[in-house]
């Protein structure tokens, strides 16, 4: 895995994950794009790649670095698109044209913008435009039809200088669609007012829950991904996540019992990781670094005498503690969903017709709340299991923080 994030960066997996019907595209209403392979990471390295660049002293060095002479003008100061990138400006735009995909990645870069962010935005205007919500006079002449390249680096701009319709879309597509009302809402692709990153819930049943019950909205880096331990995966994977007792392959889809548990100590893990700041793409459960190494490299740095269980509680502790500040500021149980876009099935490709199930979710959530010790109905972080994670001071300001965040939501100043 690590080999080839240094050969093609993370834009390696656009082929299979075409392949695999799990392509967010159209806004995620397909799961597969048939010219896929344009966008590709071998593409990439066959055409516009200059260079791959990394952190300092890393090995793997899956950044890209592109330029192209062509009508874009693409300056590699700006490095080149990520894997998020080509799925929210190419994909899921239905935009197949690689350099154009590379520019607009230059603009967020250069503008200091969130390329999944803006990518989604624009795959909602896209559909704004074909339900005839956002006209053509509204949308300063640009035709937004889908896989018009021009029009999404255009858009790209407009929306990074606030400048005509870039105005009403620079907040995003929460924001946007309660603007343009007349149900554009149901296009507004979102969790607590951010956008889905390009992986598929449909399809990634672990990575769905994530999305709906993680602090900052949907998220792709709270938990590994559940095709790293389907039954396609490599055996290290499985091999290196046994010391967390979990030593069954299960389905990807699957938001049952095994998963929840899988999840369950897989996000404290990824939340330890955070606190340690480490890359993903260096440590274990599935990449170079074992846990034995982490706890190893942890101690060795810090000069402590910590275990893995510390580390796992201190991934606990963390998770509570973003869980209280978000029910401060006006968040509650009903936040944690995900758009009603995933409860229809896929139009297309291998995984069409096989929508999340919204009981089965439903279940899955509060399963998830029961292992948490939090209250399955609100949510909330019950006294007993704050005082475990010696968080006694949340535990007593949290009376305190559900009326501030009652009143924030009365008052319609929920700061999402």
């Amino acid at each position: 895995a690590n080999r080839e994030l240094n050969v093609l960066g993370t834009a390696g997996i656009v082929n299979g994950m075409n392949q695999r019907g799990m392509l967010p595209t159209r806004n995620f209403r397909k799961g597969s794009f048939e010219p896929a392979e344009k966008l590709s990471g071998e593409a990439m390295a066959e055409t516009i790649l200059v260079k791959g660049e990394g952190c300092y002293a890393c090995p793997v060095k899956c950044k890209r670095v592109v330029a192209t002479q062509d009508q874009w003008k693409v300056d590699p100061a700006y490095g080149g698109p990520e894997y998020e990138t080509i799925g929210a400006l190419g994909t899921d735009c239905e935009v197949s044209d690689l350099a154009a995909v590379s520019k607009a990645n230059e603009i967020c870069n250069k503008y200091g913008l969130d390329t999944i962010s803006t990518g989604a935005t624009i795959a909602f205007a896209m559909e704004c435009f074909e339900k005839g919500l956002i006209s053509k006079e509204k949308a300063d002449g640009l035709d937004l039809t889908w896989g018009n390249a021009e029009a999404m680096v255009k858009l790209t701009e407009r929306i990074a200088l606030r400048d005509g319709i870039g105005h009403l879309l620079a907040e995003g597509v929460r924001r946007a669609a309660e603007k343009i009302g007349d149900g554009a809402e149901q296009y507004a692709i979102h969790v607590k007012g951010q956008e889905i990153p390009m992986h598929e819930p449909r399809v990634k049943g672990m990575l769905g829950v994530t999305y709906a019950v993680s602090e900052l909205g949907a998220e792709h880096t709270r938990v590994e991904h559940d095709t790293d331990f389907d039954f396609y995966a490599p055996q290290v994977f499985l091999d290196q996540a046994k010391v967390l007792g979990l030593l069954e392959r299960l389905p990807n889809e699957t938001t049952d019992e095994d998963k929840m548990r899988m999840y369950y100590y897989l996000q404290h893990h990824f939340s330890m990781l955070d606190t340690l700041g480490c890359c993903l793409f260096g440590f274990a459960p599935v990449r170079a670094f074992t846990m034995t190494d982490l706890i190893e490299i942890t101690n060795a740095t810090t000069g402590w005498e910590t275990s893995l269980w510390e580390l796992m509680k201190l991934g606990e502790r963390r998770w509570n503690m973003t869980r209280a500040f978000n029910l401060r500021e006006g968040f509650t149980a009903a936040d944690d969903w995900l758009p009603e876009r995933f409860f229809t099935g896929l139009e297309n490709g291998p995984m069409a017709n096989r929508p999340v199930d919204k009981d089965q979710f439903r279940e899955a959530l509060r399963l998830y709340y029961e292992m948490s010790n939090w209250d399955p109905n609100t949510a909330v972080p019950r006294r007993a299991k704050l005082i475990e994670l010696d968080l006694k001071w949340i535990a007593d300001a949290i009376p305190e923080w559900l009326r501030e965040g009652r009143a924030l939501r009365e008052a319609g100043n929920l700061s999402r």
